[in-house]
């Protein structure tokens, strides 16, 4: 069979590279594509020698083809934000009652709903500054910007005047500060000595995107909490309805701005900037996992993913390829390279980078699960997640201990210690894995049985070493000495809450049974798994509060999944014991999905094989991110 020759007029770039070239002129469609310089020239270039200058050319195409890939997935993120402002604007100004957002506010009255068309449009508005903080000299506006106006347009040289909240905007920021991120994050509660939540407060005032998120989210939770009241009234709810449209556009509006800019003057030489609009991006993915906005967090989990790469491989990896957080935090400090925590307490800077990392790798590793993929942060764990046994600790010089030693807890973030997500990551990886070699015709049993007992045992080791720990008398308590501010408002006093001990081995037990399903396959009947939900169903039973179930999503839904008939009814009491605040983030989305695995029980063990951890979070047609 004679074999298609090809084609001589191929651009030099394309040769170089040995892929076919659509000799388009003046620039091919793949050159074009990849951003790079497209070559047509009679004469054969000096570097296609056929030698070491080719070698050398080719080697460097592959690095800058890469470099630029970068900028086009952040490229393309700004586009999808675009889209995301125009679908927010439709849904402001259209009338009907079929484009009403009701799913941003859920206890919106029908009766109301079609009303919310007087909200106005946040990107038609007028760029009149309107209150808020004073950074500094000069007000600093969080109005949205116009299109195309400088930065500098909104504080214009010169102008000094007093700059205050609205009411409506004290009022929602105290919310947030007092009770939204508390109730998000009620693990989360440094000392003194450790700057306290006073970094949060730093960062509403310098960063609008995450400001107009925050007041978002807490726009939804008093609208919650109102509809949960017998004397809310149907203005009340409008204007609630109305203020969370505008936030929202405000946010994406400041987004967009600050990720151009970052994306225009680049990481290296702008640390601080890279690092808060990291955080904008991931309170802005929390903000609408927690508003039940499906199909949005993808991408900004994407952007983040790939911004905190960039911070990583500029700043935290030395000369000798190896790599250093502490270089990242140090060169955040208020004096960069001249001071550590032992003898300081973190900048406000520097908490940011620690809590939105922490953050950050929690949300990445719970993503995998869905998208059938590794982590796409996997690479970084070891450094930032690995926990030395004391004995290793102890053989560490002094003078060494803070650079090696890493600096994100996830059990201070989240209540969950950092091995447990590290083991999930590492199961989620195993099932793309597994998928990948089936795919190709070459999984090999022993290897999946041998990597599968590895995470097993490390799973198995820890825990014992927790329970170790527990009986000894120095569970890691809500209520440890340690932390000198009690600052839990109201029903979300840390009292109410199960302490980091029960909350880690929840999760230990489900990814347990995440592992099971991993190497086994969907076998709900197996006295393995059962014996493993049962486990599981039980600890949730002795949780002090049903509201202690906002932290355990993940874990209540894989084992509701494969929890047996009869135990269906316990699983939907314990979401209906959170009352109003079940659609507080995404518990309500985690029963939906069990609902939908049980209502296919005859069809799912028809079909076993086709069936998973990963086909659960997504059968509600998008993936789900349970947090």
């Amino acid at each position: 069979m004679a074999t298609k020759t090809r084609s001589s007029g191929g651009c030099w770039t394309c040769r170089l590279r040995r892929k076919k070239c659509d000799e388009e002129h003046p620039v091919c469609q793949g050159c074009l594509a990849l951003e790079i310089d497209c070559l047509y020239s009679d004469d054969k270039p000096e570097w296609m020698d056929g030698a070491e200058k080719q070698k050398l050319k080719t080697n460097w195409l592959k690095k800058e083809v890469k470099r630029r890939a970068t900028h086009r997935r952040e490229r393309r993120y700004l586009q999808d934000l675009e889209v995301r402002l125009e679908s927010l604007d439709v849904s402001l100004t259209d009338d009907s009652d079929g484009t009403t957002p009701k799913d941003l506010i859920n206890a919106i009255p029908r009766s109301v709903g079609t009303t919310s068309s007087s909200t106005p449009n946040p990107r038609t508005q007028d760029s009149t500054p309107s209150p808020a903080f004073d950074n500094g000299l000069t007000d600093s506006s969080m109005s949205a910007p116009s299109p195309g106006q400088h930065p500098d347009a909104l504080n214009p040289p010169g102008l000094i005047h007093r700059a205050q909240f609205s009411e409506a905007e004290a009022h929602l920021t105290m919310m947030y500060l007092d009770y939204v991120f508390p109730f998000l994050f009620p693990y989360y509660r440094p000392s003194c000595a450790d700057v306290g939540r006073g970094w949060l407060l730093v960062l509403l005032t310098k960063n609008k995107a995450l400001f107009h998120s925050a007041l978002s989210l807490a726009g939804y939770f008093h609208g919650i909490v109102l509809d949960s009241t017998q004397d809310a009234t149907s203005e009340c709810h409008v204007h609630n309805l109305e203020a969370l449209h505008e936030q929202q556009g405000l946010a994406l509006q400041w987004l967009q701005r600050e990720m151009q800019d970052i994306i225009t003057r680049g990481v290296t030489g702008n640390l601080a900037e890279a690092n808060r609009v990291m955080a904008s991006i991931i309170q802005l993915m929390t903000c609408d996992v927690a508003i039940a906005k499906p199909g949005n967090w993808t991408m900004h989990l994407g952007a983040a993913a790939e911004l905190f790469n960039e911070i990583m491989k500029h700043h935290a990896v030395t000369g000798t390829g190896t790599v250093c957080f502490m270089m990242v935090l140090l060169q955040l400090g208020s004096r960069p390279f001249t001071w550590t925590p032992k003898n300081s307490p973190w900048g406000s800077d520097q908490a940011i980078l620690r809590f939105f990392t922490a953050q950050l790798l929690f949300l990445d590793t719970l993503a995998s699960t869905a998208l059938s993929q590794p982590p796409r942060l996997q690479q970084w764990h070891q450094h930032l997640l690995s926990t030395l046994d004391e004995e290793s600790r102890n053989q560490i010089p002094l003078s060494e201990k803070e650079q090696t030693i890493p600096h994100i807890n996830l059990q201070e973030v989240i209540g969950v210690q950092n091995w447990v997500v590290a083991c999930i990551g590492e199961i989620a990886a195993l099932d793309s894995w597994k998928k990948e070699m089936k795919r190709a015709g070459s999984l090999s049993v022993t290897h999946l049985t041998t990597r599968a007992s590895a995470i097993e045992r490390h799973l198995r080791t820890s825990f014992q070493t927790l329970e170790a720990f527990i009986k000894q008398g120095d569970p890691v308590s809500v209520d440890g000495p340690q932390h000198l501010l009690q600052y839990f408002a109201g029903s979300f006093s840390p009292r109410m809450m199960h302490d980091t001990a029960l909350n880690t081995r929840i999760w230990v037990q489900a990814a347990t049974t995440y592992l099971s399903v991993v190497l086994s396959g969907w076998q709900p009947s197996s006295q393995e798994i059962r014996h493993s939900v049962t486990l599981t169903l039980e600890m949730f039973l002795s949780l002090p509060s049903p509201d202690c179930l906002r932290t355990l999503v993940w874990p209540f839904t894989i084992t509701g999944c494969l929890a047996t008939p009869d135990q269906e009814q316990t699983f939907r009491d314990l979401a209906g014991g959170m009352g109003p605040f079940k659609v507080f983030g995404t518990i309500r989305e985690g029963l939906a999905i069990m609902e939908k695995v049980w209502g296919r029980r005859a069809e799912i063990d028809g079909n076993p094989d086709q069936w998973d951890v990963a086909a659960c979070l997504n059968t509600l047609s998008q993936p789900a991110l349970l947090i």
